[in-house]
């Protein structure tokens, strides 16, 4: 349960080398204080949401202070971009954030920002490309905000929970990763979703609190061409960025488990046909394995491109069916075809296999590459890294080419997705419905490697083919 105590309050501060993530100080019961940022055209204002000298404030309360915040952000001048700043390199943030500390104004507002419970980013409309889908578009406003054109300003990318909720309807969030795993964050958001869907209308408050004040900045010249370098960054890495949300409508997850497979076995071996029909080979790749049964466990790594999975899309691939002559009669064609089909489920059936085993291993903290990295870290401590961790194997087999995890939801509609780990690699999140599959699927436009529409293609291919292979299943 630890991580959903690292979910609300919870903000990764930069450091030059390493970062550090800042917890909630538990405070007695009747000292608590809580507090949201709200973030409104680029302006961040503090607003309670508990007081220690009259605890919650009540809904009704929370609406006035944030229409009161609307109001004061629209009648205002344009605000500093200083939010651009939490999306530059670590080490260049965390050095603008040393000089931005040294003004006690704004040492206080970064403390505002760290304690509060999270942040709740009210956006206009606009931001969405021309050329992508509804979806596709909702993702990207919660993943960056569309550039500085539009949100990126009007956000805090430090703190772990950002709420995102736009004057057209769309509602997205964005996350900080280093504090929690994906289903913690979900779990949480549904929660919400669920409560607000029951929860009466907000009264009006009987009596208006103070208004909140937008927070003031004391800016530098170098802190002002920092907010500038950082406003190009982060436009160049959303140029960059080529992502997809796709929803495979064939069939889901009933469909999989009629199968007699796990759906996450079938799903991680129809990434790999996909990547193998692409360009011919595997590559090293990533799927989170939940760690959660252990004191503070984390993940681990399934490694979901082992032999029997090559073996097994080899065969896919291969054109198993020879030309036939015309003397060949129907019977023969269709013993011949069924032989072909009945190895492929047996290559699969041993993919699968293998796939749950080393699944099954890793969720029971018998995995590799925790180990592996307890180790290195030790040894670096201790002196100079034996041979193991400096051999090109090594490098490679860290090397994720296809990053994956699959993040159900229940609530329709919703889904979570994040980019690529490697200049050169696709970041695939997955989504099994009843029946369908949602794939937030991105890589790099500056790659010549990658193509996110063409993998997109891939797997749908590879999904159908799956489909047309368990028809010949035999009971």
């Amino acid at each position: 349960m630890l991580q959903y105590y690292r979910l609300l309050g919870v903000c990764r501060i930069p450091q030059l080398g390493k970062d550090r993530l800042e917890l909630p100080i538990m405070r007695p019961e009747g000292e608590q204080e809580e507090l949201v940022v709200v973030a409104c055209r680029n302006y961040f204002y503090p607003i309670p949401v508990k007081a220690a000298d009259r605890g919650r404030l009540t809904p009704g309360e929370i609406q006035a202070q944030l229409l009161m915040a609307m109001v004061d952000a629209a009648g205002a001048p344009p605000a500093p971009r200083v939010g651009l700043l939490s999306s530059l390199p670590r080490d260049a943030w965390a050095r603008a954030r040393d000089i931005l500390c040294e003004d006690e104004t704004n040492r206080h507002n970064m403390e505002l920002i760290s304690r509060a419970l999270c942040i709740v980013c009210l956006d206009e409309a606009g931001g969405d490309r021309a050329d992508a889908d509804a979806d596709t578009n909702a993702f990207l406003r919660a993943m960056h905000g569309a550039g500085t054109k539009h949100h990126s300003a009007n956000r805090w990318f430090d703190k772990t929970v950002q709420l995102i909720i736009s004057s057209d309807g769309t509602v997205g969030m964005c996350y900080e990763h280093s504090a929690a795993e994906g289903v913690a964050v979900v779990r949480l958001a549904e929660r919400a979703l669920a409560r607000a869907a029951v929860a009466a209308r907000p009264a009006p408050p009987l009596a208006l609190l103070p208004a909140p004040q937008a927070m003031k900045w004391i800016l530098t010249t170098d802190v002002e061409r920092m907010i500038e370098q950082a406003g190009r960054e982060i436009d160049r890495n959303i140029s960059d960025l080529d992502v997809k949300v796709y929803t495979y409508k064939g069939y889901g997850r009933e469909y999989m488990k009629s199968c007699r497979t796990s759906p996450d076995v079938y799903i991680q071996l129809a990434m790999q046909y996909a990547y193998f029909k692409m360009y011919g080979h595997l590559v090293s790749t990533y799927e989170s394995a939940s760690l959660r049964r252990f004191l503070e466990g984390r993940v681990d790594n399934i490694r979901s491109a082992h032999l029997p999975a090559l073996a097994w899309a080899k065969a896919m691939c291969a054109d198993e069916t020879p030309p036939l002559s015309e003397a060949d009669d129907s019977q023969k064609k269709v013993s011949f075809n069924l032989y072909g089909e009945q190895k492929k489920l047996e290559l699969f059936d041993e993919a699968a296999k293998k796939q749950t085993a080393i699944m099954e291993a890793n969720i029971l903290g018998r995995g590799i590459d925790n180990h592996l990295l307890g180790l290195r870290e030790t040894a670096r401590a201790q002196g100079p890294l034996p041979e193991l961790f400096t051999d090109p194997t090594y490098k490679l087999m860290n090397e994720f080419k296809l990053s994956t995890s699959q993040v159900a939801t229940t609530a329709d509609g919703t889904f979570m997705g994040y980019g690529a780990v490697v200049p050169d690699g696709y970041g695939v999140c997955y989504n099994p419905k009843k029946d369908s599959i949602i794939f937030c699927i991105s890589s790099f436009v500056s790659s010549s490697v990658t193509n996110t529409e063409a993998y997109r293609q891939s797997l749908e291919e590879a999904l159908d083919s799956m489909k047309l292979m368990f028809q010949h299943r035999q009971t």
